[in-house]
């Protein structure tokens, strides 16, 4: 048994940028057949993989929750991507130069295809970024593709890329899973982005059941590609999932529920691949009624017992969180750690303020298929109703979770998220347009937006501080969300895996990207 756990509790370093190096792994010759139950009829030579949600429809360029980020890393890929490092380098581009501040010149690798085998081009590029720069898509990548100005196709595998400013997170959003290359067709809401040209693709799927994903020949490092099929297996439940991993039914799984971390890391052949990264909040409907209302917001931001909350739904396996996750940066030591305390006291100052001495009632938004966002809710009802206001609990399942969230269907609701990126410009999906089911609904502060740029656009450590600090005095007074805790995420997987990185911080979601690395040993 091997139980992994850096030392560092922060989010995760800036990725550094790193050469192309091929990562040598001995080819082998897999078949298998899924076995779609979560049994193990799969053949010992296929990657059997216990997945902890059903990946909902994949929509281009939008945010949908770590089951379909980790889908977005198999079957897609964007002109960078993340190493078994966690370092930035070239995906679908065989090289990139920065020609100035605010000009990419990308050269892609040769004779690149998708896995329906039409041709991949610049012109894929230039359409894809052009959709996920506008606002109007729907796009969650506005934060870093929003700055492009230009895109120039130099021929079939060279594209320039011209921004209205500097931009130093721009090459890590082209690496966030959702960034995908895709073809035209599935450049809209309604076509699911199922064609792609990363290492695997989609070979038979059961809904409810699992999936089969099988090597797409045509992925610019398949020779580097061991794994010759992925079979998927759906298991909702926590335990289950970690009963099938440790009985042997399936050789990984993507989430650790943390009332399993002992159980499943004490398990003699089996590794618990635990990193701290993502974080609970509190998210508002802003559009109308109590939450409209900054002070109320400030209010509950006052009233969360953090340490109660994290003992309850993590065991403790993280940090309590009175500000906003930063990057590694000494540059931004100590920036936004600490806008809020637990203060009940101050709470009902705020709300009698507000003009709600005597509280009113709410519904908080859960879901009853994530354990650990039941038991933050109940802790955050019972802070919540100490101060006066009175939480009615709403807990569908994970598609009625997405689904209410993106509608604006709740006044208060419980997220669990990671930043896109690990630069602080992350936060600007949280305070900008569009909606999506995991911020608060309605939401805008175009004041915050300019300091985040500001920081975003900064080339020297003391502009970026300077603007950085500005943005983080108007949070903790507007409160675009209220922050509980940071929670370490665990895969885990049996010692007949190896090459496979639980990648740090925030990019914990993105590791099925080092699944290129993995092979089987046995």
């Amino acid at each position: 048994m091997r139980t992994t756990h850096p030392l560092r509790t922060r989010s995760a370093a800036r990725p550094r940028l790193a050469a192309v190096t091929a990562v040598a792994v001995a080819a082998m010759t897999l078949t298998a057949c899924s076995s779609g139950d979560g049994g193990s009829s799969a053949s010992e030579e296929s990657l059997r993989f216990g997945l902890s949600a059903e990946p909902v429809a994949l929509t281009t360029g939008v945010w949908q929750g770590s089951a379909t980020n980790f889908m977005l890393t198999l079957i897609h890929r964007g002109l960078m991507t993340l190493d078994d490092q966690g370092d930035l380098v070239p995906g679908l581009a065989e090289s990139y130069e920065m020609t100035d501040d605010t000009t990419y010149v990308f050269t892609l690798h040769e004779g690149l295809t998708f896995s329906d085998g039409s041709p991949l081009t610049a012109e894929n590029v230039k359409s894809s970024l052009e959709y996920y720069a506008n606002p109007d898509s729907g796009s969650t990548l506005i934060g870093g593709l929003g700055d492009i100005s230009d895109i120039t196709v130099d021929s079939d595998t060279q594209v320039t890329i011209t921004l209205e400013a500097p931009n130093n997170a721009f090459l890590e959003y082209l690496a966030v899973p959702t960034a995908a290359i895709v073809p035209e067709a599935s450049l809209n809401a309604e076509t699911p982005n199922e064609v792609g040209a990363g290492p695997f693709m989609i070979e038979d799927a059961q809904a409810g059941v699992g999936m089969t994903l099988t090597k797409f020949d045509g992925f610019y490092d398949a020779d580097d590609v061991a794994l010759e099929e992925i079979d998927l297996s759906y298991y909702a439940d926590g335990d289950a999932r970690a009963n099938a991993l440790v009985s042997g039914d399936v050789d990984m799984i993507d989430y650790v529920t943390w009332e399993n971390f002992d159980r499943v890391g004490s398990t003699d052949g089996i590794t618990l691949d635990a990193t701290p990264g993502p974080f609970q909040y509190v998210q508002f409907n802003t559009t109308e009624g109590p939450f409209a209302d900054p002070l109320v917001r400030e209010a509950v931001a006052y009233a969360i017992n953090r340490d109660n909350a994290l003992t309850a739904a993590f065991q403790s396996n993280g940090e309590p969180l009175e500000g906003v996750v930063m990057p590694d940066d000494e540059a931004l030591e100590g920036v936004g750690d600490e806008l809020w305390s637990y203060d009940p006291d101050r709470a009902e100052e705020l709300l009698a303020e507000a003009g709600y001495p005597d509280g009113f009632e709410a519904t908080l938004l859960a879901t009853s298929q994530y354990t650990f966002l039941q038991d933050t809710a109940l802790s955050v009802q019972q802070d919540l109703q100490a101060v006066g206001i009175d939480i009615t609990l709403d807990a569908p399942d994970w598609s009625g979770r997405l689904e209410k969230g993106a509608a604006g269907d709740y006044d208060l609701a419980v997220s669990g998220d990671v930043g896109i990126v690990t630069n602080p410009s992350y936060l600007l999906g949280f305070v900008t347009p569009p909606d999506n089911f995991n911020r608060s609904f309605g939401y805008e502060n175009e004041e915050i937006a300019a300091a985040l740029t500001e920081g975003l656009r900064a080339t020297d450590d003391d502009s970026r501080r300077a603007a950085y600090e500005e943005a983080f005095d108007l949070f903790a007074t507007d409160v675009p969300f209220a922050s509980i805790d940071t929670r370490d995420q665990a895969w885990a997987y049996s010692d007949d895996v190896e090459g496979f990185t639980n990648l740090t911080g925030f990019h914990t979601f993105f590791s099925g990207y080092t699944l290129v690395n993995t092979s089987l040993n046995r």
